[in-house]
């Protein structure tokens, strides 16, 4: 059955897909842009297929690097289901793209000039969060000499790091790590995927002087703060508010949506929160829920609201009403 499995990731490779998601005893899918789409004439794969192809799998669950198949590398998550073996592969790319090259709003370039604080980049899966984090991150060091420290266990893209020296040989926990990076004058941590266990310590290396780059799975702004807090016990909540209001820099939010020409691929969708006084005043409230209506105000300062860059990719004809109907808040917004 390694056969089968190798012609679901040429068949991947080859539609430009984002992950390949395989279950044993059941067809296999894709996701594009967001979407989950069934493979044509994919048929159930038998029980213990991934486990021939995979060599073997460790535990209920975990992730790591494969490869190489169809000369790419792949990050494997594996998991168990009731039906048997499941596995969702994603292939990697082999160099970071520039962080001018992304599309992103212009006033994204404003963070290239950031020296401390908290940067956030959020989006749901395969929405090019990572993507887009690594690249800002491999702008940042790549723009001066910086002391460097990488925490991203996923290493999905190589952060590109020009002559800035990177701290290696870092042990412990994550939090014991940032502590060793602060002490050793860490400029610019990348933490990749947030640790919720380590909320405090990364407000904290924000705070000293750090800039801090982390991705949340979250499919807005106020679902960014959501998480943080729900992230951190009732007793540390107004802690983590305060600390947040003051260390946060920005939010980046980002979804992937097909194009509406076929054979077009996907198209960026943003949503941009920069940290003013009175978005820190709503977060130590604990009124971030109001935050949407700050950002559609604040065009003039780089804000954007996710629902009106949606309007507006759909009255450029970039995406179908349809597609970015799926995701806006307010539907009337795109008639």
């Amino acid at each position: 059955m390694a056969s089968e499995i190798e012609s679901l990731l040429e068949y991947t490779l080859n539609i430009g897909a984002n992950d390949l998601i395989v279950t044993e005893g059941a067809p296999s899918a894709v996701r594009f842009a967001g979407r989950v789409c069934a493979i044509p004439e994919s048929t159930a794969l038998p029980f213990g297929s991934l486990l021939e192809f995979l060599g073997s799998i460790d535990g209920e669950s975990g992730t790591f690097v494969g490869g190489p198949w169809h000369n790419s590398m792949w990050r494997v998550k594996y998991f168990r289901e009731a039906l048997g073996n499941a596995a969702i592969f994603r292939p990697l790319m082999t160099e970071c793209p520039d962080f001018s090259t992304l599309g992103a709003p212009a006033s994204l370039d404003s963070l290239l000039g950031l020296s401390s604080g908290l940067v956030i980049f959020a989006g749901p899966a395969c929405s090019g969060k990572t993507v887009t984090a690594t690249s800002y991150v491999s702008a940042m060091c790549s723009s001066g000499i910086l002391r460097f420290c990488n925490l991203d266990d996923g290493r999905e893209l190589p952060v590109k790091t020009g002559e800035s020296l990177t701290l290696v040989n870092s042990v412990g926990s994550v939090s014991e790590k940032l502590e060793q990076g602060l002490r050793s004058g860490t400029d610019l941590f990348w933490m990749g995927d947030f640790d919720s266990s380590s909320l405090i310590p990364i407000l904290r290396a924000a705070d000293a002087g750090a800039l801090v780059v982390m991705n949340v799975t979250a499919g807005n702004a106020v679902g960014v703060v959501d998480a943080l807090l729900s992230a951190s016990s009732s007793a540390d909540r107004d802690l983590v508010r305060t600390m947040l209001a003051a260390s946060l820099k920005a939010v980046v939010v980002q979804r992937l949506l097909p194009a509406a020409t076929e054979g077009a691929g996907a198209v960026p969708a943003w949503e941009i929160l920069f940290n003013t006084q009175n978005v820190g005043s709503h977060i130590r409230s604990g009124d971030h829920f109001k935050l949407p209506s700050i950002m559609q105000a604040s065009s003039s300062e780089g804000m954007l609201l996710m629902d009106d860059c949606l309007a507006e990719l759909v009255r450029s004809g970039y995406v179908t009403p349809e597609e970015a109907g799926r995701y806006v808040s307010n539907p009337a917004r795109l008639a």
